[in-house]
């Protein structure tokens, strides 16, 4: 069995734990408030700044220039097109984030634990932990945006971003990079998971 293979089923609880956090279920089902998605814009548009900085370091210690290119592209992606979705969307939204000190606390641990582990573990790391972090992703937008029921607007705009290309074929290349490492699994297991843990955490603090 395969890298990706085996930390999809061995850490498949995990990965059912976030797919069922309450903000995915209130995006899925049209139900999130205004206030809510204002705050996950601005901690979100932080995050995206943080995965900039892991595509960034894989660049550097991409094993080939597939992975350089593919990495450069994700960097480029994050810092363009994504960084203008936030500025457009916080400038339409009708309201503006009003998160307390603990709640940004407690969603910057997500930052913290993604740059620690880059730092330690490299590219094994990286490419780990953001294959954990987009499947979620492409997983819970791609069941939200086919079910129909998300708000229309920067919402809904967000959702098929994550569902459709090239979005997908990244997660798919993410999960071809990380079944290439000669890690040991159980290092690869503890970024996953790691990271997947820090996911649930990260947007559970949208309700402390």
């Amino acid at each position: 069995m395969s890298h990706s293979q085996e930390l999809l089923e061995s850490c498949s609880g995990v990965l059912d734990v976030a797919l069922d956090l309450r903000f995915v279920n209130e995006v899925r089902k049209g139900a999130v408030s205004d206030q809510v998605y204002a705050d996950y814009l601005l901690i979100e548009e932080s995050f995206v700044e943080t995965a900039a900085r892991l595509h960034g370091l894989a660049v550097w210690d991409a094993p080939d220039r597939e992975a350089l290119e593919r990495n450069s592209a994700a960097v480029h992606a994050l810092t363009t097109e994504q960084a203008d979705y936030f500025r457009t969307a916080r400038a339409a939204w009708p309201v503006q984030a009003n998160l307390s000190d603990t709640a940004l606390a407690r969603a910057n641990h997500l930052t913290t634990f993604a740059l620690t582990s880059a730092r330690t573990g490299g590219y094994a790391a990286v490419m780990t932990m953001l294959f954990a972090a987009e499947t979620l992703y492409l997983t819970w937008c791609t069941r939200a945006h086919e079910e129909g029921a998300v708000r229309p607007g920067p919402i809904a705009d967000w959702v098929a971003l994550h569902a459709r290309e090239p979005f997908r074929g990244g997660v798919a290349a993410l999960g071809e990079q990380v079944d290439r490492l000669e890690t040991p699994r159980s290092e690869l297991a503890h970024w996953f998971i790691g990271m997947l843990k820090a996911e649930i955490e990260f947007h559970d603090a949208l309700y402390c």
